[in-house]
């Protein structure tokens, strides 16, 4: 028996009943699995070994404009080691740090979420620093300065993106 890791879940309409219906459609070995776990964002299929490499060929199949990922399970002890997270920007006394939903993806740099914010009526040159990721990025104000950077979410940004700005949150 192998246990097979799906990127398939609840979040897709995905059951323990519609996950291998949805595979053997997409051309795995029909009634072949044994058993199916459902989570959020993926799932869990049991097939004895010898059907494993008929369900591995769907890797890269689309469903519903997503394309599937299907893969071994492996325990954590035998998991490829993550890419440490990005280290944070130190917090400066007296200064806030704003959560910004434009990133590099948007081909922003520093001084491009700095433009971006102004045209959408933030403060000019108030600006401290830019902690820049690739989806999103903290901006570092004064604490006075904040009021007139929240004031820009929900201010459009370029073709169809809705601008957001809020007080960053601690994990």
């Amino acid at each position: 028996e192998v246990k097979l890791w799906v990127n398939l879940g609840s979040d897709d309409g995905m059951d323990e009943a519609k996950l291998p219906a949805t595979l053997e459609s997409l051309g795995a070995p029909g009634g072949k699995v044994l058993k199916a776990l459902t989570r959020p964002t993926y799932g869990y299929v049991y097939v004895p070994e010898a059907d494993a490499p008929g369900f591995e060929a769907l890797n890269g199949k689309a469903h519903n404009d997503k394309p599937l990922k299907l893969e071994r399970h492996r325990p954590r002890g035998q998991r490829e080691e993550r890419r440490p997270r990005h280290e944070a920007l130190p917090d400066v006394p007296g200064q806030a740090r704003l959560w910004v939903g434009l990133g590099r993806q948007e081909g922003l740099d520093e001084a491009g979420v700095t433009a971006a914010l102004e045209a959408a009526g933030a403060p000019a040159g108030k600006v401290l620093r830019t902690d820049l990721r690739p989806t999103y990025a903290y901006v570092f104000v004064a604490e006075e300065d904040v009021a007139g950077f929240e004031a820009t979410h929900g201010k459009p940004h370029g073709e169809g993106k809705t601008l957001k700005v809020e007080r960053a949150k601690r994990k």
